[in-house]
């Protein structure tokens, strides 16, 4: 059996500023479909965070490091920062962590970013991991991000590794289409 590779840590180049984005009843008016009358109030809604600035994610493993660059791929109303749906979280990891907490900003937004890209950047380090591994990795990076942010050790664990699970069994379709 091979030993599992083991993230060491993660740092970015410049810092990320992140943040939730707030809604006011004008954004109601601001179209950003005209077609489905989807408006800014209800992206808003959808993603609540936001990254305001483009960075640079540094992964230190005990096997390979690797950096991948984090910005919006979609222009929204000449908008391009990279926004996300802060935490999805759902059931009895309510319990550990509302979706509203400042601390799981920084956490869930690289999480989301390395699934939503998840082919991009795990074709940057393909050759040196398996799909699985790439999976378990934005776990670990999950947790480790979690631990810096504030959250305790148990906490940061107990929700990475249920993120971990949800991800392996409930996306598995989406992590094969990688391989």
């Amino acid at each position: 059996m091979t030993k599992r590779n083991k993230l060491q840590f993660v740092c970015f180049t410049p810092n990320p500023d992140g943040g939730q984005r707030f809604r006011y009843e004008k954004d109601k008016n601001i179209l950003l479909d005209t077609k489905t009358g989807y408006t800014l109030y209800e992206d808003k809604l959808k993603y609540p965070s936001i990254f305001n600035n483009k960075f640079t994610a540094n992964v230190y493993t005990q096997k390979f490091n690797f950096e991948f660059e984090v910005y919006g791929h979609q222009t929204i109303n000449n908008d391009s920062r990279y926004r996300w749906n802060n935490a999805d979280i759902k059931g009895i990891l309510q319990a550990f962590c509302s979706a509203d907490d400042r601390r799981i900003i920084l956490p869930s937004g690289i999480h989301d970013y390395m699934l939503e890209f998840k082919r991009e950047i795990y074709e940057l380090i393909k050759d040196r991991c398996s799909i699985d591994e790439y999976r378990h990795l934005t776990s670990e990076i999950f947790i480790y991000l979690c631990i810096q942010q504030g959250f305790s050790s148990l906490k940061a664990k107990i929700m990475g590794n249920a993120v971990d699970l949800y991800q392996k069994k409930c996306c598995k379709k989406s992590w094969e289409a990688c391989k």
